[in-house]
């Protein structure tokens, strides 16, 4: 039979342990999921267990969404019996429907399962996926997994997506990944769109709930979209290029490479790397340089360094290198950087989100840079039920206090700019006048 999935779905028919799907309403997850399972299902018997985290009756299950799929097609109607708790096909194909939360004996003592798909993936919690991954151990197994975006700290985005595993085959996708999107929910995504668009990117475009979540810089790279500062480059010719660190001493190093051109600052490229040397980074600044960056009339133009700007403690002395900081070590290379001062972290903060308001992002190089903002989160106490004023420290921190040492480097040259300004004003403004006395012109007085 003759079948039509959207392009974006096509490696649900490929071979992978893990298909993880996740983003947006409208995108056609669940009824590509659900087509592909069924074809499946046809080609070979095949044992599919549909689950999901809470499900009190069949309702709450995908079970209508396939039994609608069956009936409006004779050959799957042909195929395929749908009862009230299963659906079954003539060659012994079977769908299964669990909750996983209040089925936990249920789900460990079912065997031979083929495909398991967990849908509304955003909801299932660490002890639910401690369960389910060993129970799928069915050689040439799939877990198949359909969600939309929520919070990064949820379990699924944890497991799966943050921390992709080898074996799995992880998309984001969106309404514009579904051919047949309908009018209907065009206009409703449009409407959103000019009434709110911060809860349009998390409906519509897949991206976290930043209402809800305790995002540190979540508004400012939600206002930098809609005033359509992310761009496909930011890239100025004339301006030289500078970096920025956040130095990973047992975890990841980042570094935000940035021009300033008259109050912007032009976000231009984004590394992150962990268990790396010295010598590493600075062949990435040599390589990157060398690489450059492609215009909008398609020249490529080498960059050419100014500042390399590092936190404060890249001037600390260190054993493993022999007394030698960071600051040293990267000068014997030829790399001459400034370590910042220390600075509170609600100052940090403040100016962070200050210069994200003149900020502008290359778009494809700086897309892990911009994950690390929409994600970087305060603390939840849960005794007190609030957010703390400290942010956490987790992968998605690295990105953030990259860009934190820029903004404490730009709130510095601000203070001395104006300090130039003030002495500059001095010099022009300051004259001598010699007031004419019976001894001649002796006294003298400073005028502003």
């Amino acid at each position: 039979m003759r079948v039509e999935v959207p392009e974006a779905f096509g490696e649900l028919f490929e071979p992978m342990r893990f298909k993880v799907y996740y983003g947006g309403r409208g995108s056609g997850k669940s009824h590509s999921f659900a087509m592909a399972a069924l074809i499946r299902g046809i080609n070979r018997p095949t044992r599919i267990l549909c689950a999901r985290e809470l499900q009190i009756s069949i309702a709450d299950s995908v079970h209508k969404l396939l039994a609608d799929k069956i009936m409006a097609s004779d050959e799957l109607s042909a195929f395929y019996t749908v009862q009230q708790a299963s659906i079954k096909g003539i060659n012994g194909t079977e769908f299964l429907f669990k909750g996983m939360k209040h089925n936990s004996t249920e789900i460990k003592s079912t065997e031979g399962i083929d495909i398991c798909w967990v849908e509304e993936a955003e909801k299932v919690s660490d002890a639910s996926w401690e369960l389910l991954i060993p129970t799928i151990r069915k050689e040439g197994s799939e877990i198949w997994v359909s969600f939309n975006n929520k919070q990064p700290t949820d379990a699924t985005y944890r497991l799966l997506v943050a921390n992709k595993r080898e074996d799995s085959i992880v998309k984001k996708v969106s309404w514009r990944d579904n051919p047949w999107f309908p009018d209907v929910l065009r206009k409703e995504m449009e409407h959103l769109k000019k009434v709110d668009y911060e809860a349009y990117l998390h409906v519509w475009e897949g991206e976290f709930d930043t209402r809800f979540f305790g995002g540190v810089y979540s508004k400012q790279l939600i206002r930098a979209e809609e005033s359509g500062r992310i761009v496909e480059s930011a890239f100025c010719e004339t301006a030289p290029v500078n970096t920025a660190w956040d130095l990973g001493y047992d975890d990841a190093t980042a570094i935000v490479f940035w021009q300033r051109v008259g109050d912007e600052i032009r976000i231009v490229d984004y590394h992150e790397d962990s268990g790396q040397d010295i010598p590493s980074y600075a062949k990435v600044l040599r390589e990157k340089a060398a690489i450059g960056s492609t215009l909008p009339d398609g020249r490529a133009v080498r960059w050419r360094y100014d500042k390399h700007i590092v936190p404060h403690d890249a001037k600390h002395k260190l054993l493993a290198a022999g007394g030698k900081s960071i600051v040293e070590q990267f000068y014997r290379l030829g790399i001459k950087m400034y370590a910042m001062p220390v600075y509170a972290q609600q100052q940090q903060i403040e100016a962070t989100r200050a210069m994200l308001e003149t900020c502008w992002f290359t778009k494809a190089t700086t897309d892990r840079l911009r994950e690390c903002l929409r994600s970087y989160q305060f603390k939840y106490n849960e005794d007190l039920g609030r957010f703390e004023s400290t942010p956490k420290h987790d992968q998605f921190s690295h990105g953030a206090d990259a860009l934190e040492t820029l903004s404490q480097f730009r709130v510095r040259e601000v203070k001395d700019e104006k300090k130039a300004e003030v002495r500059f004003l001095d010099k022009a403004l300051a004259h001598e006048v010699f007031w004419p006395t019976d001894q001649g012109p002796q006294k003298h007085e400073r005028w502003y």
